[in-house]
């Protein structure tokens, strides 16, 4: 139960019957949802959520949008929107909620045919020890810096060196240039796309994504470029003698010999 309370996704048990250690856990999410809710395998999650871009529904409202399209499955509109200047301008692109496991391949807006295509989160990041996978509100960890990496002190004042929490590297934590969230985010992407869970996405993603500073490219410029035992040796203590006269033999002498002619 404790990887399912970190879970991106909340799982609502509320019409199955479980034991009763699990039971008194999910209490709480009882009172507060009194609607049916599937239940599903735990650790998979069907991928319900699909992306939608169009610039003619920028100025409609999600309200209308989903009256629209709620006779093609779709439960819920929400409109991605982007931060600029300190302000949250919407964009085209709509992220709709079906009520089927499988995403349709296109939808009809009007007169207007759109592709849908799976909707692909970004990382959960934990804003107070700054690792991925959970929220603030069920982390157990250390307040930690997102600047400095250091624990005690939150970053809005922090002017210390930055270094990264996840990937011990010279950014802040919430960099998107960090290895471990690019690594988060394939992880993320395979999932959804393969329909498997997130155990299977981390190791398929971990066996073929080599860690950093240690490239196939660098592994084998190391393999080349190794120099051997011997060669390790200073050329200076390497003492060579020249031979002696004694030592030194002519070739014998090449005669002419006759030959003899045959019977």
């Amino acid at each position: 139960m404790r990887s399912c309370r970190r879970s991106v996704c909340f799982l609502l048990l509320m019409d199955s019957k479980l034991p009763p250690r699990v039971g008194r856990a999910w209490r709480p999410f009882r009172r507060v949802v009194h609607c049916w809710s599937p239940v599903y395998q735990f650790g998979w999650y069907p991928n319900r959520l699909g992306v939608i871009s169009c610039g003619e529904l920028l100025h409609e409202s999600v309200e209308k949008i989903t009256e629209e399209l709620s006779s093609q499955g779709v439960t819920h509109v929400r409109r991605i929107t982007i931060r600029r200047d300190g302000q949250l301008l919407n964009t085209k692109h709509l992220i709709l909620t079906f009520d089927s496991a499988k995403l349709p391949e296109h939808i009809k807006a009007g007169y207007m045919r759109l592709s849908v295509r799976p909707y692909i989160p970004n990382p959960l990041r934990c804003f107070k020890c700054q690792r991925f996978g959970h929220s603030k509100t069920s982390c157990r960890g250390t307040l930690t810096c997102a600047r400095c990496a250091e624990v005690g002190h939150e970053s809005n004042d922090c002017t210390r060196t930055e270094k990264c929490v996840n990937c011990k590297g010279e950014h802040t934590s919430f960099s998107r240039n960090c290895f471990a969230w690019k690594q988060e985010k394939e992880i993320i992407t395979t999932k959804i796309k393969k329909k498997i869970s997130y155990q299977e996405a981390r190791k398929l993603v971990k066996s073929q994504t080599p860690t950093p500073g240690n490239t196939y490219v660098s592994v084998a410029k190391k393999s080349i470029s190794a120099p051997s035992a011997d060669s390790n040796k200073d050329i200076s203590t390497v003492s060579i003698s020249e031979p002696s006269d004694s030592t030194i033999r002519a070739p014998p002498p090449i005669t002419n010999l006759p030959i003899s002619a045959s019977p």
